[in-house]
């Protein structure tokens, strides 16, 4: 799933190419999407004022006074291109633009993206979102971590807690702090939320800065590949050694989730 620094590339993406540029005509829009929102032809004749991110959504502010609000999910991708493309079996909304014969498609394998207008309820789970991963303070982060008992790794992952991180990024962040993903977020020392959040922005920062991290089909809107995977020091790496103590990397479930991490970097107290 595409996660904060996936958006962000995205984001910027079509503030470069779409922002300022009206819709034509939708000439293909999946059943299942409009399911979701039987308003999305409304689009026609309406221009895209700018974009912004919110945690994990895209949201696009249109002239006419409404917001369309995008999550990839799973599989979700965005592309912005020439209008001269076949269409995949897998593009599931088309626009093509008045201007500069561009058009912009949705496409998506696993069919869970949403594209919905920002009404009430949307408004609703936007509010409720966590502090932004990139701008989080250790004095925010602390007020979080007290409050729960949780394993840090659940914590992070909450986007009504911190709003962008993913599996990846939480991994990343955790094993740069040397911390154990099992480890109650509320027995953290105030050494080690200082150094979580010094590597949660760190991380956010790098990998925002590389585009992001492709493994399957994320790409930014022009098609280029996130480059973080280089960087990956613990996440996808189980039966690697650690390139810090040279014990092996391992993978465990956490809250349901994969969970990589250093066993000799990020000790394990058992008295958590």
């Amino acid at each position: 799933m595409p996660e904060l620094p996936e958006v962000e590339t995205i984001v910027r993406g079509l503030n470069s190419m779409v922002k300022g540029l009206t819709v034509q005509r939708l000439p293909h829009v999946s059943p299942h999407l409009l399911k979701r929102e039987p308003q999305l032809r409304q689009l026609t004749g309406d221009t895209f004022k700018s974009f912004e991110r919110r945690g994990k959504y895209i949201i696009a502010h249109l002239k006419s006074g409404k917001r369309l609000m995008i999550h990839l999910r799973m599989s979700g991708r965005i592309l912005v291109g020439e209008d001269q493309r076949r269409r995949d079996k897998h593009d599931h909304l088309e626009i093509v633009f008045r201007a500069r014969r561009r058009r912009l498609v949705f496409r998506d394998v696993r069919k869970f993206g949403v594209i919905q207008f920002v009404r009430d309820g949307q408004q609703e789970t936007l509010n409720r979102l966590g502090v932004e991963a990139p701008a989080i303070t250790a004095s925010q982060l602390q007020a979080l971590v007290c409050k729960s008992k949780r394993p840090v790794k659940s914590l992070l992952l909450d986007q009504y807690v911190i709003a962008g991180l993913g599996n990846i990024y939480v991994d990343e962040s955790l094993y740069r702090s040397g911390i154990h993903p099992l480890k109650a977020s509320s027995s953290l020392s105030a050494n080690e939320i200082r150094a979580l959040t010094r590597a949660i922005r760190q991380i956010m920062a790098l990998a925002i800065k590389n585009l992001g991290t492709t493994f399957d089909s994320y790409s930014g809107v022009n098609g280029e590949s996130g480059r973080f995977a280089r960087y990956l020091k613990v996440y996808n790496q189980n039966g690697s050694r650690c390139g810090k103590c040279g014990d092996v990397i391992v993978k465990i479930k956490v809250g349901g989730r994969g969970t990589h991490f250093c066993p000799t970097c990020q000790k394990h107290d058992r008295r958590w």
